[in-house]
């Protein structure tokens, strides 16, 4: 008996249609043994190898797919990644070459500085620190009351390579402005930042003021000894009317700026009054008798007034040099009288030389005549033998600058006694050179002038209950002071060029790039 199967119509459809319906009912990546087995259920075994391999074309194809867009994604991960770190690295190095361009646009302004200075300073040194304009003029061309800057700016190099440049501009103090005060100098340094070429310029601006070498009342390198019992130091300023009189001292009009300072050892007062300050070096210390003041001028004591003694003191003190080695021979002797310079021809200027001593005797006076200006030069000693009657003597406006030594060989002294100057303290000025190693003045007098003899010994020192009186300023080796004294310190010596050693920085700012 034969039993007939009957099909459903939907079972009627071809392989192809068989193979769809499995496909698109089955995984793509189904286990191949459990498809075949899943669709001989119905009866369709024939289609069971070509769907075994169109299912695995396309699960090979996903993975493969899969694996590329994983890699892809991996490569753009990595290709950021590295860009972002070669960006940052590079970002590193231009900062790097940034800063460094930074520090060099400042060290190539300070080059422009260090040579405005020595523009300034070419006659350092010398008894013309000021007459520093024919230099600069010179050098630098005019614009206004200013000068530079360069036509073109100054290109430091090193071997190939090029550091950048700098300019600058010298301007004078203007009329009247402080007699120490120095030019104003703007230097600007140019460079460029490597690897993108972006220029940098930074300005630096400075002020500048002499160096004087009478920057106190007293200053020694060594000790000052006071032995005394009436020492009183003050101060006065010779071209200030309020506190001074036709550029002299005045009792009533005195100020507390009598400053005494020493380099390296001791400030010994005693019972001495110092109206000022007491400066010493690091190492060095101040002592005080039981009577003795230092301080303002309504400083009673006892001892130092807070604030009047700083041990942080520093100076220049260079040695002298020989103002030059030959000029006219000293005059012969006239009445006892050597006279320099010409009173006919009042305004003149004459250099003497004598390469040997000079010793004044009992009643011979060395005389500067009226209105001249006079410059001596021994390479011996000067003496002054007589306590009373050896003479110093200048004429009325007359100035002397006495040079008293040489730079090696034996040495020699300074001795004072009648010293008159009719005019103010700075037309005076006695200068020992480095064999000038004792120096004393002693007499029952005044004397005004300066001192400045930094290898000297110097004392003053005499008899009688007169006060001996100083008017002027002192810078030397060491000093004892013995007997009565007033010295009154002529503030004016600390800004008067022609007793300097150049001129210093005092101020430095830097300026936006702009100014």
């Amino acid at each position: 008996m034969k039993t007939c199967l009957k099909l459903k119509p939907r079972l009627t459809s071809t392989v192809t249609n068989k193979f769809r319906d499995v496909v698109g009912r089955v995984t793509p990546c189904a286990p191949f043994g459990k498809l075949s087995a899943a669709r001989g259920a119905h009866g369709v075994t024939r289609p069971t190898g070509a769907l075994h391999e169109a299912t695995k074309l396309i699960c090979r194809g996903t993975r493969v797919g899969s694996i590329l867009v994983v890699t892809l994604l991996l490569g753009a991960i990595l290709m950021l990644t590295l860009g972002g770190y070669l960006s940052w690295v590079r970002t590193q190095n231009v900062l790097v070459a940034e800063s460094q361009a930074w520090n060099s646009a400042l060290a190539l302004a300070e080059a422009g500085i260090e040579e405005g200075m020595a523009q300034i300073n070419v006659l350092e040194g010398t008894d013309y620190v000021m007459n520093y304009m024919s230099s600069v003029s010179t050098n630098f061309p005019q614009n206004g009351t200013k000068y530079g800057p360069l036509l073109s700016a100054r290109t430091l190099t090193n071997g190939s390579y090029t550091s950048g440049s700098y300019n600058l501009i010298i301007i004078p103090p203007p009329v009247g402005a402080d007699p120490g005060a120095g030019p104003t100098i703007f230097s600007t340094g140019y460079t460029k930042v490597p690897m993108i070429s972006r220029p940098i310029a930074r300005v630096v601006e400075v002020l500048t003021a002499i160096k004087p070498l009478m920057a106190n009342g007293i200053t020694v390198l060594s000790n000052i000894d006071v032995s005394g019992n009436n020492l009183t130091v003050d101060s006065f300023l010779s071209t200030d009317k309020a506190h001074s009189t036709n550029g002299l001292y005045y009792a009533p009009t005195r100020m507390a700026n009598g400053d005494m300072a020493s380099l390296y050892g001791v400030i010994n007062v005693g019972n001495g009054h110092i109206y000022g300050h007491l400066y010493t070096g690091p190492s060095g210390s101040d002592q005080i008798g039981s009577q003795g003041t230092v301080g303002d001028l309504s400083w009673t004591g006892p001892g130092v007034e807070p604030g009047y003694y700083h041990n942080d003191f520093n100076m220049d003190v260079p040695d002298v040099q020989p103002p030059y080695t030959n000029g006219l021979g000293l005059p012969p002797e006239t009445t006892n009288t050597y006279t320099l310079g010409n009173p006919a021809l009042p305004g003149s200027s004459y250099s003497y030389y004598q390469n040997t001593s000079l010793s004044l005797g009992n009643g011979e006076t060395l005389y500067v005549a009226p209105s001249n200006n006079v410059t001596l030069y021994l390479t011996g000693s000067l003496t002054m033998q007589s306590q009373n009657s050896s003479y110093l003597y200048l004429g009325q406006g007359a100035s002397l600058k006495l040079y008293v030594g040489t730079t090696s060989g034996s040495a020699t002294t300074i001795t004072l006694t009648q010293v008159n100057n009719s005019g103010d303290d700075s037309k005076l000025q006695i200068f020992g050179l480095p064999s000038t190693k004792t120096m004393s003045w002693h007499g029952n007098a005044a004397f005004s002038g300066v001192v400045y003899a930094p290898e000297a010994f110097f004392t003053m020192g005499g008899g009688g209950s007169t006060a001996y009186d100083f008017q002027g300023a002192c810078t030397v080796g060491s000093m004892k002071l013995n007997g009565n004294f007033n010295l009154h310190y002529d503030e004016y010596l600390r800004h008067l060029g022609v007793l300097s050693s150049g001129f210093t920085v005092t101020y430095w700012q830097e300026l936006p790039a702009s100014h």
